[in-house]
């Protein structure tokens, strides 16, 4: 009854996009639309680009973008929840939250939104809404800040004026956005069968926020993916996916900066853009941001090993960065034919012959590319989360062979952007103190190596929200009441200083 139920719903929604599905459009240099359903850059009615240079409808950009998870369960077997579109309504991503106790999905068609909130919007808010006829705008009064039922009691961050644990817009209360403006969904894998990557579900819960800064080209991706169910993950690949674009997407090239800024990118391969960039070179460049590259494949539009996915064994081999057979991505060509194994696809961090490996140099025929960078998770369990924050970026470029230095540069600039602006300290892989239990719904405890110095926990907008000074011991109890949430703890010994991601749960 469940599966039908889930059935008619996504048939309901697929049935919809033929009038209308919702999305925000983001951006102006690098307009981009976001849909409910968390896919980036394309009309999903179409599957043509929705993501275009300064609002060119002839030019562009993206051909599609999102996620691409593959999961191995403590039985090793995979689960694949992917947002690469091959065909209409194919999808693995639904809108909506899961429920927290029976494991079922929100009502597709009831949570079929994005939620577009400026910092104007808000401050006009801040200013008026204790003035007698303030009219609260829908932006501020629809955000999905809270869950009912058994969905998560906060869904979308706000902040809490009164400190009644409640969203009121009315007495003040107003979504805690980053950036200049921001677009906000939540979406889920589970409502449906997976007729993108044709794979087992994984069970999460996804929220998103994409937001950009005042007179900026780039936009921010920020991921909180949530594991909604009981099964156990011994990894996890976190794939982040971009697909040109970029003019005429049948001259295309792909690279990777595999170390930093790590990035992946899509460029023009042709120094001619044939009806649509002319003599000049669209690029599309995705940054990670607080999580390592750990590795990047490339794929085409043929029929070959290196081509398009159809099959579920293909989306898996994609995201264990092997070939649609299950071959090794080789150095050189088009990496399916060399005798060195590759992490990376396209590698171009390094000038040094031998080590940097461009389409350029081998002379690879340009074509569609879909590119997709990976980073490799392990103790994927119920109720933890993974953050992933990305940077998706553009340029046009007079001069093509000069790509790799506007990428590079570019793609820097956004991460030390990111680094100051996000106020959230990157977790240490090599960290020597441990938290527990987390999640946690009550008092937390800290177990360190060296002597404790110094606690401090910030929120998910970096704002600092508790510390503690002169501990001097190896163990520290915290009991302050924290809002439900995901957080960054931060500790500070007199030799280093480390920090971990901290989730408080209702």
């Amino acid at each position: 009854m469940k599966k039908t139920a889930a059935i008619l719903l996504s048939l309901l929604w697929a049935t919809s996009l033929c009038a209308q599905t919702a999305y925000s459009t983001l951006g102006a240099e690098h307009e981009v639309r976001v849909n409910s359903n968390g896919s980036i850059g394309i009309n999903l009615q179409s599957l043509a680009p929705a993501s275009f240079y300064n609002k060119d409808s002839t030019k562009p950009l993206l051909a599609q973008a999102g996620l691409w998870l593959v999961a191995e369960d403590e039985n090793g077997q995979y689960h694949t929840a992917v947002q690469y579109l091959s065909g209409k309504d194919s999808f693995d991503f639904w809108p909506g939250p899961i429920d927290t106790l029976t494991g079922q999905t929100g009502d597709i068609s009831a949570w079929d939104a994005t939620w577009y909130v400026s910092n104007d919007i808000i401050t006009t808010h801040k200013q008026n809404f204790e003035k007698p006829g303030y009219n609260i705008p829908d932006e501020i009064a629809n955000w999905p800040a809270q869950g009912n039922g058994g969905f998560a009691n906060y869904l979308a961050p706000f902040v809490d004026v009164n400190f009644n644990k409640m969203y009121d817009p009315e007495n003040g209360d107003y979504p805690a956005i980053k950036g200049a403006e921001s677009v906000y969904c939540i979406f889920n894998d589970l409502a449906d069968e997976h007729t993108a990557s044709f794979g087992q579900e994984i069970g999460i819960e996804i929220q998103l926020m994409v937001y950009k800064h005042a007179g900026a080209s780039t936009l921010f991706l920020e991921y909180f993916i949530i594991n909604r169910r009981p099964t156990a993950y011994k990894n996890i690949q976190v794939g982040f996916f971009i697909s040109g674009g970029c003019g005429n997407p049948d001259d295309n090239f792909a690279g990777t900066l595999q170390t930093f800024p790590q990035s992946i990118f899509i460029l023009n391969g042709l120094d001619t853009d044939q009806g649509y960039f002319g003599n000049k070179t669209p690029y599309v460049v995705a940054t990670f941001l607080n999580e390592n590259l750990t590795n990047s494949i490339a794929f085409t539009d043929t029929e070959l090993k290196n081509g398009q996915p159809k099959i579920n064994s293909n989306y898996i081999n994609y995201g264990l960065n092997t070939w649609k057979d299950g071959t090794n991505l080789t150095w050189g060509g088009d990496g399916t034919e060399g005798d060195t194994e590759s992490d990376f696809i396209f590698a171009q961090s390094n000038l040094t012959e031998g080590i940097f490996w461009s389409e350029d140099d081998e002379n690879n025929t340009p074509g569609r590319r879909t590119i997709i960078g990976k980073n490799t998770r392990k103790n994927f369990n119920q109720n933890n989360f993974i953050k992933l924050d990305i940077a998706l970026d553009v340029g046009l470029l007079n001069d093509r062979k000069k790509y790799l230095d506007s990428i590079t540069l570019k793609s820097a600039r956004n991460l030390s952007y990111y680094n100051t602006t996000s106020g959230i300290p990157t977790a240490d892989i090599n960290n020597n103190f441990r938290v527990y239990p987390n999640p946690t719904s009550g008092p937390l405890y800290t177990h360190s190596d060296q002597v404790i110095e110094k606690i401090i926990i910030t929120d998910s907008q970096g704002v600092k929200v508790y510390s503690s000074e002169n501990i001097k011991n190896t163990r520290w109890q915290c009991n302050v009441s924290l809002l439900p949430g995901i957080y960054t703890i931060q500790l500070i010994t007199k030799s280093n200083v480390q920090s971990k991601k901290l989730c408080i749960t209702p």
